[in-house]
Order: C-alpha cells, then structure tokens, then sequence
C-alpha cells in the first residue's frame, strides 16, 4: 500500500492535475463567496431597503384596518385577529389597550401557523381604530423573509460549482490539445511521413510519451538510413567487384590457357607469364579483401575476438616507427608525440593490423608527403586516445565514395570497446582521425 502511494506521488502528470484542482477550488471559493456578497448586499439594498420596509408596513397597516372594518372586529371579538395574522408572512405582532396588552405578540412565518413568542422587540407603535371606533395601539415589525437568503446560499454554491468546472477545464483544456496534436501528428507519421516533428513540451508523462515516439521514429529513420546505405554499399561494391574480379581473372585465365598450352617460346617468357599470373592473383586478393572488409562493417556476424595484453608504449612504439614505413619511403615524415603511456590495452592483433592497413592505404592514396603526418599517442580517462593528422593532395581531396576502409576500422575499434572517428578540415585541407581504445584494468 505504501509503495503505491509513494508511486503516486512520483507522478508528475496525477501532482500537476492535484495542482490544478486545487487552484480552481481556490478561484471558485473566493468567486462564491463574493457571488454570496453580491447577492444578500443586493437584498438589503433593494429588497429590504428603508423606502421597501416604510412601504410593506404602510401596507400591512391598510390591510389590518381593512380586515377589522370587513370582519366588523371589536373588543369582544378580538381574537380574530389572529386570523388576519395567520394570512401575513414575515411579521411580529402584538396589540395593545393603553398600556394593556389585548393580543400577542405573535410571529408569523412564511407559509407557517402564527404562534406566540415570549420575547418582546423593539418596534414602533401604530393607531388602528377598532369596528366601533375604539383605537388600539399595535406594535408591528415586518422582517427580511429568509428565502432570500437561501437564495443567496444556492447563488454562492452555484457559483462557486460552474467556476470550479470551468475552470478546471480551461487548466486541463492544454493537455486535451497537446493530446489530440500529438493523436494528429501521430496520423501523419502512421501516412508514412516519418520526416514529420513530433511537438515535445512540458514535463509530465505526456512529454515522456511524445519523447519516447521521437525516440523510436528517429531510430526507425536510422534504421532506414543504415539500410539504404548499406543498399548503395552493396550495389557500389557488387558493380565494382564485377569489374574488377572480371578484368585480372580474365587475364589470368588467358595467361594460364597460354602456360597450360605450353605456348611460350622460352623459360624468360615462361617466368614472364608467371608473374603475369601472379600478379592479377593476388590483384584478385586484393578485390577478396575489400569484400571481406564489406562484410564486417555490413554483416551482422562478428567474428570472436582474440584478445591480447599489449603495453600502451610498445603500440606506440610500433606506430611511429613501423607502422607507416612505406609512407616514409615515399618521402612522408612523421612528428610523432608520445606521452606518458603507463598503461596497455587488450587487442586482437590480427585486427588491429586490418586498422593499420587500411589506414596507411587512405594515407599512401590521399596523403601529401610534403607535410608530415603528426602522430600523438596519449592516456587519459581509463582511454588510450591516438590522433592521426595528415595534409590532403589539392588534386585528391576527396574520400573514397563508400569509405568501406574508414567504416571497416570503426567496426574494429568499436568491437574492441572503443571509438573511432575521422573528419576533413576544408580550410587548412587537412584530414584527421581519432581513435580511442579501454585501457586494461588490473
């Protein structure tokens, strides 16, 4: 029961609505109460003011006289006045002789049997001439008749009610339009329209409903994404691979129906034929590699990792001196910054080679040896965090369309727990890649 109550409590939707109830409740009270003093100021002012009192008791005055005079009402008699007060509403009663009391005092109430009360008011004292002449005195008050009263209760809780709903509508009204936007916006996307917004505003469960429908639209549209590139990927490659097992297989099967035909005139041709076919086999090798490289950035199978301790500062050591040895034999340099590298990291080494060989390939395709490659090697965070940084050629500044290479080392990387990111600086034609790998605990 408690774990309910306190789930209740956490509910920023069920507070909020508390919230409002509790200020509309508020609002209606204080309209109530000023609808309640509206309407008895109005019964004082108008329905029992000074000239409507004068009046009603001129008036009960006239009939009490026209009643004596029909009735033909004497001393003897005089108890049947009592009948008269019986037809009145409102009014206290009591008739004199001189200072002798002759009847009363009376109260009358609205629809209810005259009865005598004990109490004497204060009032003032009228003449009323009997049927034969003899004048009585008659003290006579008239009173506010307190159905008015009940009137202005009914008005006050009346108000007070309509002013609630209204409102609690017009607090709730929001929510009910932000809950039939987000029903329109929903149609839109259900059309097919995925590209359309979804309105996020507030703070409640309402917002965490709207956040969550962006939430799985932008991972359906990145799924889509992922697709149609890797769609493109797969046509781009298939169309490529066509023509470039095509080619070199065709001239390998030429030059091994020419060996198999013994068609050469001596060994130096023979040996030139070899290396013919050699060369376009392992041409094919290299078109086998790339689709490999494919399949691991596109596959959904993942080859276990064989995992290895390899010091932080001996990987350094290998990157800056041996690594990107072809690139200094074209005349790169390299400006390698290493700093403390206590630590080491686990890695599967014949991947990790795959990362280094594509990435001397981007460079030995893309790099301008006459700016060095800058290299800085560093620990930070429980990371091994490596940069690489090279000058692009002005008449190669483009990346490969596909960047299979580039897509295949983040796959690595990241299957080793890392990151792995490159980005193209237009103005100063420079072309970066960061890379960071978990650092081995224990």
């Amino acid at each position: 029961m408690s774990t309910k109550k306190k789930n209740i409590w956490k509910n920023r939707l069920t507070l909020e609505l508390l919230g409002m109830c509790a200020a509309a409740l508020l609002i209606a009270i204080a309209a109530a109460n000023l609808a309640r003093n509206i309407a008895v100021d109005w019964i004082y002012n108008v329905v029992y003011s000074d000239e409507k009192y004068e009046q009603d008791i001129t008036d009960m005055l006239q009939s009490l006289q026209d009643y004596v005079q029909e009735e033909q009402v004497t001393e003897d008699n005089i108890k049947q006045l009592v009948n008269w007060v019986r037809k009145q509403k409102n009014v206290y009663v009591t008739f004199y002789r001189d200072i002798d009391e002759l009847l009363g005092p009376f109260m009358a109430n609205s629809g209810d049997e005259p009865y005598e009360v004990d109490t004497e008011y204060e009032s003032m004292y009228y003449t009323v001439n009997l049927y034969d002449g003899t004048p009585i005195k008659v003290q006579l008050e008239v009173y506010l008749d307190m159905n008015y009263m009940y009137w202005a209760d009914a008005a006050m809780y009346v108000t007070g009610g309509i002013v609630f709903l209204l409102l609690l509508l017009l607090m709730i009204h929001h929510k009910i339009r932000y809950i039939n936007r987000l029903e329109s916006e929903l149609k839109i996307l259900g059309g097919g329209n995925l590209e359309y917004p979804i309105t996020i505003k507030g703070n409640d469960e309402i917002t965490s409903l709207a956040e969550g429908i962006t939430a799985l639209k932008n991972g359906f549209l990145e799924e889509q994404q992922m697709k149609a590139e890797a769609e493109k990927a797969n046509m781009e490659l298939v169309t490529a691979m066509s023509h470039d097992l095509r080619t070199p297989l065709t001239s390998l099967i030429g030059y091994l129906e020419l060996l198999n035909m013994h068609r050469y005139e001596n060994e130096e041709q023979l040996q030139k034929y070899l290396e013919y076919c050699r060369k376009k086999a392992f041409q094919i090798k290299k078109v086998s590699d790339r689709l490999f490289e494919y399949f691991l950035v596109y596959g959904k199978e993942e080859k276990e990792l064989q995992l290895q301790t390899i010091p932080c500062e001996e990987m350094a050591e290998d990157l800056c001196n041996g690594q990107f040895f072809d690139w200094q034999d074209r005349g790169g340099t390299i400006d390698c910054q290493i700093g403390e590298l206590p630590g080491a990291v686990q890695v599967d080494s014949e991947y990790m080679q795959r990362v280094m060989d594509n990435l001397l390939s981007n460079l030995k395709k893309y790099g301008d040896p006459a700016y060095p490659l800058q290299i800085q090697i560093d620990e930070h965070q429980d990371m091994l965090h490596i940069l690489l940084k090279n000058h692009v050629l002005e008449q190669k500044n483009q990346i490969e369309s596909t960047q299979i290479g580039l897509k295949t080392c983040r796959r690595i990387i990241e299957n080793h727990g890392g990151t792995f990111a490159w980005r193209t600086d237009t103005q100063k034609n420079t072309f970066t890649i960061e890379m960071e790998l978990p650092l081995a605990k224990g």
